[in-house]
């Protein structure tokens, strides 16, 4: 019951659900949404060999949070989010990207019906549109159509959605455990993502021009989604919303046990999101 707040569009109340369906559907989720990571990490050839680390970091960051015990919106975004962005980094530069620019659009839009703060990363599309291809002014506007598309179907069961568009209402309380259980997992991750991105500059140097584009994007879409957590946080007073870098994050922090020379720090890092999912279950 930390977590308190639904914001999905639908007026579903996920809620409603008995405890152990609810908890079925979180493990199934969850599984699903590490495995589509780790296909699409692998099938984009973020790295030359097939690796698993995407779905164990997910699983690692996503059981930091409440929402690995409940079914919510919160995995349905993420599921929608992954499509999205699978389709926004299938775009190559010299292919037409008609259809990769509206599903990237749909998923997203789809996305936002349950958790509506993902109707900002329309920037993060624009982009890598920007980033990966020329300029064609239909290929931006794809996405915007067919982002809104799934709010048509919305308006039916909920015609009033605009004024719950931007509540932010969602809550997460850690104040039981104390600060060590914010603190602690943040810096964990801010310094396996320095380390991550000492180990992409390195790989970029000598990489192709297509792992250049995509890794930039993910950089973006991962910024985009920090600087938004914290301004909802600043502004509305909420962890909740950081849990959306939960599904940026499994792209870039596998670089930082790939090929390092020095594997001490990451591993005792890996060791350390492990035992603070332990410790939490103890509260």
């Amino acid at each position: 019951m930390l977590a308190i707040g639904q914001e999905n569009l639908w007026n579903l109340d996920f809620n409603a659900l008995p405890p152990f369906y609810s908890k079925l559907l979180a493990i199934v989720f969850i599984c699903i949404n590490a495995i589509l990571l780790n296909f699409v990490f692998n099938s984009l050839e973020f790295y030359d060999k097939f690796n698993y680390l995407p779905s164990i970091i997910y699983v690692l960051l996503v059981f930091l949070f409440p929402i690995s015990l409940r079914f919510g919106e919160d995995l349905l975004g993420h599921l929608f989010f992954i499509l999205a962005f699978n389709q926004l980094l299938s775009i190559r530069q010299n292919d037409d990207a008609r259809n990769h620019t509206f599903l990237s659009g749909l998923f997203l839009g789809i996305a936002a019906t349950f958790l509506p703060v993902y109707f900002l990363f329309i920037f993060v599309i624009w982009f890598g549109l920007f980033t990966i291809r020329p300029f064609v002014f239909r290929e931006y506007l794809l996405p915007l159509v067919a982002l809104i598309f799934p709010f048509l179907w919305i308006v039916l069961v909920n015609p009033y959605f605009i004024d719950e568009f931007f509540d932010f209402d969602s809550t997460l309380n850690f104040s039981r455990f104390g600060e060590f259980l914010i603190l602690l997992p943040h810096i964990v991750i801010i310094v396996l993502a320095i380390l991550a991105n000492k180990k992409i500059l390195e790989r970029r140097l000598k990489s192709s021009i297509r792992f250049k584009r995509i890794i930039a994007v993910t950089f973006i879409a991962l910024l985009f989604s920090a600087s938004l957590s914290v301004v909802i946080l600043l502004f509305f007073d909420t962890y909740f919303y950081f849990t959306i870098g939960a599904a940026i994050l499994p792209f870039v922090l596998p670089f930082a046990y790939l090929e390092v020379k020095n594997k001490w720090l990451p591993n005792i890092l890996f060791y350390a999101l492990i035992i603070l999912n332990i410790v939490k279950f103890l509260f």
